[in-house]
Protein backbone atom coordinates (compact mmCIF):
# COMPACT_ATOMS: atom_id res chain seq x y z
CA UNK A 1 0.00 0.00 0.00
CA UNK A 2 0.89 3.62 -0.42
CA UNK A 3 0.27 6.96 0.87
CA UNK A 4 0.18 10.09 -0.97
CA UNK A 5 0.90 13.21 0.46
CA UNK A 6 -0.01 16.41 -0.97
CA UNK A 7 2.63 19.42 -1.01
CA UNK A 8 1.10 22.14 -2.91
CA UNK A 9 0.15 25.21 -2.07
CA UNK A 10 -3.73 26.16 -3.06
CA UNK A 11 -3.91 28.57 -6.01
CA UNK A 12 -6.37 31.60 -4.89
CA UNK A 13 -6.35 35.03 -5.52
CA UNK A 14 -4.28 37.28 -2.87
CA UNK A 15 -2.26 34.09 -2.08
CA UNK A 16 1.29 34.70 -0.83
CA UNK A 17 4.20 34.74 -3.30
CA UNK A 18 7.47 36.25 -4.04
CA UNK A 19 6.90 40.01 -4.42
CA UNK A 20 8.82 40.18 -7.62
CA UNK A 21 6.26 37.61 -9.37
CA UNK A 22 3.09 40.38 -9.52
CA UNK A 23 -0.24 39.87 -8.17
CA UNK A 24 -1.41 36.80 -9.60
CA UNK A 25 -3.60 34.53 -9.88
CA UNK A 26 -6.59 36.33 -11.34
CA UNK A 27 -9.51 34.27 -11.62
CA UNK A 28 -11.91 35.67 -14.91
CA UNK A 29 -15.27 34.21 -16.07
CA UNK A 30 -14.67 32.03 -18.61
CA UNK A 31 -17.01 31.09 -21.63
CA UNK A 32 -19.20 28.82 -20.22
CA UNK A 33 -21.23 28.76 -16.86
CA UNK A 34 -23.74 26.89 -15.66
CA UNK A 35 -26.76 29.20 -15.64
CA UNK A 36 -26.42 30.29 -18.82
CA UNK A 37 -26.55 26.20 -19.92
CA UNK A 38 -29.31 25.61 -18.25
CA UNK A 39 -31.36 28.25 -20.64
CA UNK A 40 -30.63 25.60 -23.43
CA UNK A 41 -32.76 22.73 -21.55
CA UNK A 42 -30.88 19.87 -22.79
CA UNK A 43 -31.62 17.05 -20.74
CA UNK A 44 -29.51 15.05 -18.89
CA UNK A 45 -29.88 11.60 -20.52
CA UNK A 46 -29.20 9.76 -17.11
CA UNK A 47 -31.49 11.65 -14.74
CA UNK A 48 -35.05 13.31 -16.32
CA UNK A 49 -34.85 16.05 -13.56
CA UNK A 50 -31.68 17.14 -14.60
CA UNK A 51 -30.25 19.30 -17.59
CA UNK A 52 -26.74 19.49 -19.13
CA UNK A 53 -24.38 22.63 -17.92
CA UNK A 54 -20.59 23.57 -17.66
CA UNK A 55 -18.95 26.05 -16.32
CA UNK A 56 -15.07 27.48 -17.09
CA UNK A 57 -12.64 29.91 -16.22
CA UNK A 58 -9.92 32.06 -17.38
CA UNK A 59 -6.79 32.80 -14.90
CA UNK A 60 -4.52 34.98 -15.36
CA UNK A 61 -1.35 33.34 -13.73
CA UNK A 62 2.66 33.96 -13.38
CA UNK A 63 4.76 30.65 -13.79
CA UNK A 64 6.04 31.32 -10.80
CA UNK A 65 2.99 31.35 -8.59
CA UNK A 66 2.38 29.13 -6.18
CA UNK A 67 4.03 25.65 -5.55
CA UNK A 68 6.05 25.55 -9.07
CA UNK A 69 9.67 24.75 -10.87
CA UNK A 70 12.37 27.35 -11.96
CA UNK A 71 13.52 26.56 -14.88
CA UNK A 72 17.56 27.20 -15.76
CA UNK A 73 16.11 29.65 -18.12
CA UNK A 74 15.23 31.31 -15.03
CA UNK A 75 18.41 31.98 -13.82
CA UNK A 76 20.53 31.56 -17.13
CA UNK A 77 20.14 33.73 -20.28
CA UNK A 78 22.26 31.24 -21.94
CA UNK A 79 20.15 28.39 -20.99
CA UNK A 80 18.35 26.08 -23.46
CA UNK A 81 16.54 24.59 -20.54
CA UNK A 82 12.82 26.79 -20.40
CA UNK A 83 10.21 25.07 -18.12
CA UNK A 84 8.58 22.86 -20.98
CA UNK A 85 12.64 21.51 -21.71
CA UNK A 86 13.45 20.73 -17.92
CA UNK A 87 14.04 16.89 -17.53
CA UNK A 88 10.42 15.00 -16.45
CA UNK A 89 13.00 13.03 -13.82
CA UNK A 90 13.75 16.53 -12.15
CA UNK A 91 9.98 16.14 -10.57
CA UNK A 92 9.90 12.39 -10.21
CA UNK A 93 11.98 9.55 -8.35
CA UNK A 94 13.74 8.87 -5.20
CA UNK A 95 13.13 11.97 -2.67
CA UNK A 96 14.80 12.58 0.95
CA UNK A 97 12.64 15.61 3.03
CA UNK A 98 15.07 17.18 5.92
CA UNK A 99 13.92 19.16 9.13
CA UNK A 100 15.89 22.48 9.67
CA UNK A 101 12.63 24.26 11.22
CA UNK A 102 14.43 24.43 14.58
CA UNK A 103 16.13 27.25 12.56
CA UNK A 104 12.61 29.28 11.93
CA UNK A 105 12.24 32.57 12.36
CA UNK A 106 12.11 36.06 9.90
CA UNK A 107 15.02 36.25 7.60
CA UNK A 108 16.54 33.21 9.01
CA UNK A 109 19.08 31.45 6.19
CA UNK A 110 19.53 27.47 6.61
CA UNK A 111 23.92 26.45 6.78
CA UNK A 112 25.31 23.95 5.12
CA UNK A 113 26.19 22.33 8.87
CA UNK A 114 21.88 22.34 9.59
CA UNK A 115 21.79 20.21 6.34
CA UNK A 116 24.09 17.87 7.91
CA UNK A 117 22.57 17.34 11.58
CA UNK A 118 19.78 16.95 9.53
CA UNK A 119 20.83 14.52 7.46
CA UNK A 120 22.16 12.78 10.28
CA UNK A 121 19.17 12.97 12.21
CA UNK A 122 17.14 10.83 9.77
CA UNK A 123 19.59 7.91 9.99
CA UNK A 124 19.09 7.84 6.06
CA UNK A 125 21.89 9.60 3.67
CA UNK A 126 21.23 12.00 0.69
CA UNK A 127 22.24 10.15 -2.41
CA UNK A 128 23.46 11.27 -6.32
CA UNK A 129 20.19 11.72 -7.96
CA UNK A 130 18.03 12.55 -5.08
CA UNK A 131 15.40 15.06 -5.00
CA UNK A 132 15.69 17.16 -1.64
CA UNK A 133 12.72 18.88 0.11
CA UNK A 134 13.84 21.15 2.72
CA UNK A 135 11.08 21.95 5.95
CA UNK A 136 11.78 25.21 7.22
CA UNK A 137 8.26 25.60 8.65
CA UNK A 138 7.75 28.97 7.30
CA UNK A 139 5.09 27.53 5.17
CA UNK A 140 3.07 28.35 8.11
CA UNK A 141 2.90 31.78 8.26
CA UNK A 142 0.16 33.45 7.46
CA UNK A 143 0.29 36.46 7.14
CA UNK A 144 1.54 37.17 3.53
CA UNK A 145 3.28 39.94 3.44
CA UNK A 146 5.58 38.16 6.06
CA UNK A 147 6.06 35.23 3.91
CA UNK A 148 6.66 37.06 1.26
CA UNK A 149 9.11 39.47 2.64
CA UNK A 150 10.37 37.75 5.52
CA UNK A 151 11.30 34.04 4.04
CA UNK A 152 13.81 31.67 5.23
CA UNK A 153 16.30 29.97 2.55
CA UNK A 154 19.63 28.48 1.89
CA UNK A 155 22.87 30.21 2.77
CA UNK A 156 25.38 29.97 0.23
CA UNK A 157 27.39 27.54 1.90
CA UNK A 158 23.70 25.29 2.06
CA UNK A 159 23.82 25.65 -1.70
CA UNK A 160 27.14 24.25 -1.97
CA UNK A 161 26.69 21.52 0.59
CA UNK A 162 23.77 20.32 -1.36
CA UNK A 163 25.92 20.70 -4.92
CA UNK A 164 28.61 18.61 -3.50
CA UNK A 165 25.69 15.55 -2.98
CA UNK A 166 25.03 15.80 -6.70
CA UNK A 167 21.21 15.78 -5.75
CA UNK A 168 19.19 16.04 -8.61
CA UNK A 169 16.39 19.24 -7.03
CA UNK A 170 15.71 20.66 -4.29
CA UNK A 171 12.61 21.92 -2.80
CA UNK A 172 11.70 24.08 -0.14
CA UNK A 173 8.89 25.59 1.32
CA UNK A 174 9.53 29.30 0.94
CA UNK A 175 8.87 31.65 -1.77
CA UNK A 176 12.58 31.35 -2.45
CA UNK A 177 15.34 29.04 -2.02
CA UNK A 178 18.04 31.84 -1.31
CA UNK A 179 17.31 33.41 2.15
CA UNK A 180 15.77 36.92 1.90
CA UNK A 181 18.14 39.38 1.53
CA UNK A 182 20.61 37.87 -0.73
CA UNK A 183 20.51 39.91 -3.37
CA UNK A 184 22.73 38.33 -5.67
CA UNK A 185 20.92 34.65 -5.54
CA UNK A 186 23.95 32.62 -4.73
CA UNK A 187 21.70 29.34 -4.13
CA UNK A 188 20.36 30.21 -7.90
CA UNK A 189 23.24 30.67 -9.34
CA UNK A 190 24.79 27.85 -8.13
CA UNK A 191 21.97 25.70 -9.36
CA UNK A 192 20.14 27.01 -12.38
CA UNK A 193 23.57 28.39 -13.90
CA UNK A 194 26.17 25.69 -13.53
CA UNK A 195 28.46 27.44 -16.29
CA UNK A 196 29.11 30.20 -13.33
CA UNK A 197 30.97 27.03 -11.88
CA UNK A 198 32.78 25.91 -14.82
CA UNK A 199 30.32 23.02 -15.43
CA UNK A 200 27.98 22.60 -18.37
CA UNK A 201 24.23 23.77 -18.85
CA UNK A 202 22.92 20.36 -17.75
CA UNK A 203 25.01 19.83 -14.47
CA UNK A 204 22.15 22.34 -13.07
CA UNK A 205 20.15 21.24 -9.84
CA UNK A 206 16.62 22.22 -10.29
CA UNK A 207 14.47 24.43 -8.06
CA UNK A 208 10.50 23.87 -6.84
CA UNK A 209 9.53 26.48 -4.35
CA UNK A 210 6.36 27.22 -2.23
CA UNK A 211 5.98 23.58 -1.01
CA UNK A 212 4.00 22.86 1.91
CA UNK A 213 3.22 19.83 4.90
CA UNK A 214 6.66 18.13 4.46
CA UNK A 215 6.80 17.11 8.20
CA UNK A 216 3.39 15.41 7.07
CA UNK A 217 5.28 13.01 5.34
CA UNK A 218 6.68 10.00 8.03
CA UNK A 219 9.60 8.39 7.08
CA UNK A 220 12.34 10.54 5.40
CA UNK A 221 12.83 8.68 2.39
CA UNK A 222 9.95 8.50 -0.17
CA UNK A 223 9.48 9.05 -3.80
CA UNK A 224 7.98 12.54 -5.04
CA UNK A 225 6.19 13.65 -7.80
CA UNK A 226 6.14 17.00 -9.03
CA UNK A 227 5.99 17.65 -12.73
CA UNK A 228 5.98 21.22 -14.13
CA UNK A 229 3.23 22.39 -17.02
CA UNK A 230 4.95 23.19 -20.16
CA UNK A 231 4.93 26.34 -20.64
CA UNK A 232 6.81 26.91 -24.12
CA UNK A 233 10.22 28.95 -23.89
CA UNK A 234 9.08 30.36 -20.24
CA UNK A 235 10.79 30.12 -16.96
CA UNK A 236 9.05 28.04 -14.47
CA UNK A 237 5.46 26.16 -14.15
CA UNK A 238 2.93 25.17 -11.63
CA UNK A 239 3.47 21.58 -10.17
CA UNK A 240 1.40 19.48 -8.44
CA UNK A 241 4.05 18.19 -5.76
CA UNK A 242 3.24 14.78 -4.01
CA UNK A 243 4.95 12.21 -1.59
CA UNK A 244 4.38 9.14 -2.39
CA UNK A 245 5.44 6.82 0.82
CA UNK A 246 5.36 2.88 0.68
CA UNK A 247 3.42 1.61 3.68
Amino acid sequence: MEKIIDLTMLIREGMAQHPAHGRTPIFLSGTRNHAAWRDFNRPNFYDSNDVVSFENEQIIICGHTGTHMDSCFHGDPESEYTIDKMPIECGYGAAIWLDVSHRFGSNNAVTAKDLQSAEERTGAKVLPGDIVLIHTGWSTVKDPVRYSMEHMGLSREAGEWLRERNVRTVGIDTCNVDAAGELNLPVHMNFLRPRSLGLRNDEFIAVIENLTNISSIPRPRFHFVGVPIPYLDKTGGQIRALAVVES
